[in-house]
């Protein structure tokens, strides 16, 4: 459901018996341009209720497995504001055309037709072809983040995958907070470390981690602290070695990329190289060595929005080039590192929260691990 909208079951039921009869406008945006005369407004209960119903009538359409389901669904889950028009009703879309793209919204209707903002049919219940012309709304800032990604990728002889929609606009999203991120970076240092410590045979104690990085381990997710609560193999080249914690340090090593471009959106680095090319470990190490935990949060201060979604942007589209050159039979390693755009998408999906519903840290990277689908 769209963030901060719930509802019980009971205001459900009230609620939604009392608009059946009344188009609904549902927009991803926090911030709308004035609505014309004719709609209404509803509250943060009625919405999170009418919003509920959209998504469990979409979920259980007959025509649930066709593609346009899933992001007429993403849309219904991010909905900010819901507007019904007063008094039922037709759709007098001479009107509301223009405010339904700014608004970057979608229409429901009470026969359970979905249409784009122009009024054109994506999904109906009774099995209708969507129209050819219609499409999903994204903010203008967001189809052009998505362009210059896709211009990138071209430079580097690598072809984005035609057909997939853009991540959000600068106004659909409000990122976590800088002091939560910096947390999450010193969270991350701990897990890398933990993870390098046992790949060469000689484990960190975990206790005295803990007592010298408290603001790091009071910001690490269940299946990072399930990590430390591992035994390590005993010592390096042991039949140890192949236990679930080496299995898990060999994947999680992998974390101090995900530092790297928390770095970044932190401003702690000063650019977020082409993901062709490891992280400078040592001068990952070295920022998070040199400056207190204390400081690292509380003078954290991330990059604009529009730094970080463009950096989303194209590592989204890099992971879903990469994947259809796999299915392809083709090698993507030489244009860029499969490993570093997931561990990168992960830290700024999270920022951004990209992911589906209210997703955590874990959450979000096995999102991007199961191709952010």
């Amino acid at each position: 459901m769209g963030r901060g909208l719930s509802a019980s079951a009971e205001q459900l039921s009230s609620i939604v018996a009392c608009v059946l009869n009344q188009t609904r406008a549902f927009s991803t945006l926090t911030t709308l341009p004035p609505a014309p005369d004719g709609l209404s407004p509803l509250g943060v209960d009625d919405a999170a209720a009418l919003t509920a119903d959209a998504l469990q009538w979409v979920s259980s359409s007959p025509q649930d497995d066709l593609p346009i389901t899933q992001p007429i669904g993403d849309h219904l889950l991010r909905s900010k504001h819901v507007f019904s028009i007063a008094g039922g009703g037709e759709l007098p879309m001479a009107e509301f055309q223009s405010w339904g793209w700014e608004a970057n919204l979608i229409w429901v209707t009470p026969d359970h037709r979905v249409l784009d903002p122009a009024g054109r049919l994506l999904l109906d219940g009774q099995g209708s072809n969507p129209d050819p012309l219609a499409v999903i709304p994204f903010p203008v800032d967001a189809r052009r983040r998505q362009s210059e990604a896709a211009m990138m990728l071209r430079n580097r002889m690598m072809d984005p995958v035609e057909g997939i929609l853009p991540v959000r606009g600068e106004d659909e999203i409000v990122a976590i907070s800088p002091a939560e991120v910096a947390g999450r970076a010193l969270a991350l240092f701990l897990v890398a470390t933990r993870a390098e410590s046992i790949l060469s045979g000689q484990p960190l104690d975990v206790q005295r981690m803990r007592a010298r990085c408290p603001l790091g381990w009071a910001a690490m997710s269940p299946q990072e602290l399930a990590f430390f609560e591992r035994r390590p193999p005993q010592h390096a080249g042991s039949a140890a070695g192949h236990s679930d914690s080496a299995n898990a340090a060999a994947v999680l090593i992998w974390r101090y990329e995900a530092l790297a471009a928390m770095q970044w959106a932190l401003g702690m680095q000063f650019e977020l190289p082409w993901p062709d090319e490891r992280a400078d470990l040592t001068a990952v190490t070295r920022l998070m060595i040199d400056l207190p935990d204390e400081a690292i949060v509380e003078q954290a201060r991330l990059r604009s929005t529009a730094e970080l979604l463009g950096a989303a942007e194209l590592h989204y589209q890099a992971l879903h080039a990469i994947a259809f050159a796999q299915q392809s039979g083709h090698d993507a390693a030489g244009v860029v590192d499969p490993g570093i755009v997931c561990e990168r998408l992960a830290v700024l999906a999270w920022i951004c929260r990209l992911a589906p519903g209210e997703a955590d840290w874990d959450a979000t990277v096995q999102w991007v691990e199961n191709g952010c689908v």
